[in-house]
């Protein structure tokens, strides 16, 4: 196996030739279509992503890095003119990382060069990415999908109850809370306060740094949620529209327009 994976590797090394990257023309637009989830470091080693390579897969995942270099780069390279963000298969990333994307758009769009988002729907994640665009535009027929941030745990009391197991669980506070779904059948008041704290926290990240790359008044986002189902009802239904009216996106728009 060792030897056929480094005649492999010979084979690639020394029987490809690597074809250099076409020029760039002058006005062009970068388009950044994001697939997959974003990772500060891929998953797998050197091989896999060789391998991957010959088979010609395109790759599973986006490196936090390669992703604010082609930003930069893009914002330093006089033939690029604009940047068109393309999100719909976005996988996502922790709202740290978000924040770095986010970051790196910004500086783009300093260089006074554009930046366009467009999308059919766009999930929490993706949004918070296509916020930051000077332009948003959303399919007619799409919509913008914003839960906020919580988890779910389960509790195994009964279950452990109905077998005849006793968890026997040491803890030093009311805060330490590992255990419980092994002695109880839901969360603690003090579960509930704590982790009330940390998602609370986080969505006022998320929150505020949406409502300032769009301009919007603060609380705007929590006002527009809280408004529902009523305002969509008002509006028809239609979730594409009611994102415009919030003002979350500029303009309705299909891809050929």
């Amino acid at each position: 196996m060792l030897l056929a994976i480094v005649g492999l590797a010979a084979g690639v090394f020394t029987g490809v030739k690597l074809a250099k990257p076409a020029a760039l023309q002058d006005q062009t637009v970068l388009v950044l279509d994001l697939e997959g989830p974003l990772r500060e470091q891929s998953a797998g080693g050197a091989r896999d992503s060789l391998l991957s390579q010959v088979q010609g897969q395109a790759p599973q995942q986006l490196r936090l890095r390669d992703v604010l270099a082609a930003l930069d780069h893009a914002q330093r390279d006089p033939k690029i003119r604009a940047v068109m963000l393309k999100l719909d298969d976005f996988g996502g990333s922790g709202l740290s990382s978000l924040r770095e994307v986010a970051a790196a758009i910004e500086r783009f769009k300093a260089s006074g060069k554009p930046v366009v988002a467009w999308g059919n729907n766009w999930d929490q994640r993706a949004y918070y990415l296509a916020a930051h665009a000077g332009e948003v535009w959303l399919h007619p027929m799409g919509g913008v999908w914003i839960e906020g941030y919580g988890r779910q745990r389960n509790y195994y009391k009964d279950a452990l109850d109905k077998l005849g197991v006793q968890a026997n669980v040491i803890r030093v506070g009311k805060y330490k809370n590992a255990g419980e779904p092994y002695f109880t059948n839901g969360p603690s008041k003090e579960t509930l306060e704590s982790e009330a704290h940390v998602y609370e926290a986080i969505w006022e990240l998320y929150r505020r740094g949406v409502e300032k790359a769009r301009k919007l008044p603060d609380g705007a986002i929590q006002q527009a949620i809280d408004s529902l189902p009523g305002s969509l009802v008002a509006g028809g239904g239609n979730t594409a529209q009611w994102a415009l009216q919030q003002k979350w996106v500029d303009a309705l728009k299909t891809q050929s327009r």
